[in-house]
């Protein structure tokens, strides 16, 4: 088995079990078509269930697939639903006036979510590379990077020196819809 199959398999029971103790707050989506909730981020991998069109769920993570397509890593809205990874081009997402972004790495590498806006302040999270968080504030001190605080599906807070993020304009992820 690959690292990357590992890396998947490990984010897919994490997010099972976070999913079972914390509520799941991602990015609000709809679906395109009727689609395959995968295992993984490749059209090869095992199918959890088929979503119908219209279904409404929650984003939470996004890679590029083998395929060199965004896959987005979903919860659907329906309580018993698994949750899996669905193909960016089968995704919409829903009007908003947050602003998000996405955590800058290679899959599967680990970033520190500190308490305050500094490289000595306490570690309070470590978030994957594609996690999507939901970004709050910002602080920037003369000379030195801009920080952000951030927040995850998890509700968990914190704050992230900017170059370990992807901050993507106001109300998109990745590009902004055509309306």
């Amino acid at each position: 088995m690959s690292l990357r199959t590992n890396l998947t398999a490990g984010i897919l029971i994490f997010g099972t079990l976070m999913t079972g103790v914390l509520p799941a707050m991602g990015r609000p989506a709809t679906l395109t078509s009727k689609s395959n909730l995968r295992t993984g981020a490749s059209l090869t991998a095992s199918v959890e269930e088929v979503l119908p069109l219209g279904s409404n769920v929650e984003v939470l993570n996004i890679t590029v697939g083998d395929d060199g397509d965004y896959w987005y890593y979903v919860q659907p809205n329906v309580e018993g639903t698994a949750i899996g990874w669905i193909r960016g081009d089968l995704v919409s997402f829903k009007p908003s006036n947050k602003r998000y972004a996405t955590i800058a790495g290679t899959q599967g590498s680990k970033i520190n979510v500190r308490s305050s806006p500094n490289l000595k302040s306490k570690v309070v999270y470590n978030g994957l590379s594609g996690d999507l968080v939901m970004v709050e504030d910002s602080y920037k001190q003369a000379g030195q990077y801009s920080w952000y605080r951030i927040k995850f599906s998890t509700n968990v807070t914190g704050w992230v020196r900017e170059d370990l993020l992807s901050i993507w304009p106001q109300g998109c992820i990745i590009t902004c819809p055509i309306n």
